[in-house]
Order: C-alpha cells, then structure tokens, then sequence
C-alpha cells in the first residue's frame, strides 16, 4: 500500500469511527445516575481506535467527549468521556508495541489492566469534580456514588472492549487491519 493510500485509509477509518463515537451517545439506550452513566457500547469505537493506531484512538476519545457533550447528558459525563484519551492512548501505545496481547488470555489481562486505568481515571475526575464543588452529591452517598461508578465502569469496560475485538477480527477478514497482520 502506498503511503498516500495509508493514510487516506487511517484518515477514513479515523473519521468513521469518531462519527460512530459521536452518535453513540445521541442514539443507544443509556442507564444515567449523574455522574454516572453507562450507555452501550460507548467505548467501542475508541476500543477498535486503538488496534488503528495511537493517534486514532485519541481522536475518536476526543470526538466520544463531543458526542457526550451535545447529547445533553450533565456536563460531569463530558468530563468523563474525556478522560477516555488517557486509556486510549495508553493502551494504543502499549498493544503497538506488544501485538501477542491482541489474542486470548493475553488479551483479557490486557482488557483488565486497561478497564482498571479507564475506571480509575473516570473516578478520579468526578472525585475531583465534587472536591471543588463543580458537582454535588445532592444527597447521594460518595462512598455508593464512587462505587457505581467503578464497579459499573470497570464492568462496561470490559464488556465494551470484548465487543470490539469481536468486531475487529470481523473487520480484519475483509479489511485488515494492520495490528493483526501476523495472524495465522
């Protein structure tokens, strides 16, 4: 493939999925207990993001971020959605350099390690969002609040990344993807 034609395919593919990251929160079904929420398969374009490359996985969390913004959600989801970048960058980053932890158990360990940063870095945006008084407990339990959301976050993360690798081997059969080029 020429150079030209690569990046033409990473430009498309980029805008592809930071479309599908924009809609996502406008159209799937949501569970919303500000500031938490789960909303559908949220994380799935950034998860196949990722197996693009590093710079892919930042714009489609940046254009997650967007979507969460003008979906009218409160603005504590927004801060949310933008801490993606962190886990998608680190993860990009870390699978380019070790492709073998693209397949099974390997892959899982990675899915946890990443779902671990991804829960993590969304508490800690909130916990500091309540601290300076951006947002308020408005009679809700911190303690059951942070719970949800990492309890929940870790869950949907797991779950969301699963779905995208199932959907980018799917994809690699007629379009393939680079990070699994030397799959058997």
């Amino acid at each position: 493939m020429t150079k030209t034609r690569a990046r033409l395919s990473l430009l498309s593919t980029t805008a592809l999925l930071t479309a599908l990251a924009i809609l996502i929160p406008q159209v799937m079904p949501k569970i919303v207990i500000p500031p938490a929420s789960f909303t559908l398969a949220s994380h799935v374009p950034i998860m196949i993001a990722m197996l693009i490359s590093p710079l892919a996985a930042v714009v489609v969390s940046l254009g997650s971020a967007l979507g969460f913004l003008i979906s009218g959600l409160p603005i504590e989801i927004t801060f949310r959605a933008a801490t993606h970048v962190i886990f998608a960058l680190i993860g990009s980053t870390f699978l380019w350099k070790h492709r073998e932890y693209t397949h099974g158990v390997k892959f899982q360990v990675f899915n946890v390690v990443i779902a671990l940063i991804h829960t993590l870095a969304e508490t800690a945006i909130v916990y500091l969002l309540l601290t300076v008084g951006f947002t308020h407990l408005d009679g809700r339990n911190l303690g059951s609040l942070l719970l949800i959301l990492s309890v929940g976050g870790f869950i949907h993360s797991l779950i969301d990344f699963n779905i995208a690798m199932f959907i980018a081997r799917a994809v690699n059969k007629v379009y393939p993807l680079a990070i699994f080029k030397n799959d058997k």
